[in-house]
């Protein structure tokens, strides 16, 4: 099993790699395999990038996101 601290790392090097996030903008908490994100990005959209990132490393036990998005995505709909 992947250490806490490995896991950590490799998910600050893949937030670094997401253009439209800065990665100190997202705590990243790993506790035993369970990690958890949380704070706040640009768009519903950075979020869907985040989580799926996350979801991608190997060695996770759980993950829980606490990223809200600055600027939801209004609700209009569109006929």
């Amino acid at each position: 099993m992947r250490s806490d601290a490995d896991l950590k790392a490799d998910l600050m090097e893949r937030l670094d790699a997401i253009p439209a996030i800065n990665a100190s903008d997202i705590e990243v908490d790993v506790d035993n395999g369970l990690v958890t994100l949380s704070g706040q990005v640009d768009t519903q959209q950075t979020r869907f990038q985040v989580e799926r990132m996350a979801r991608r490393i190997a060695g996770l036990r759980g993950l829980e996101i606490n990223i809200k998005p600055a600027h939801p995505v209004s609700k209009k709909h569109h006929h």
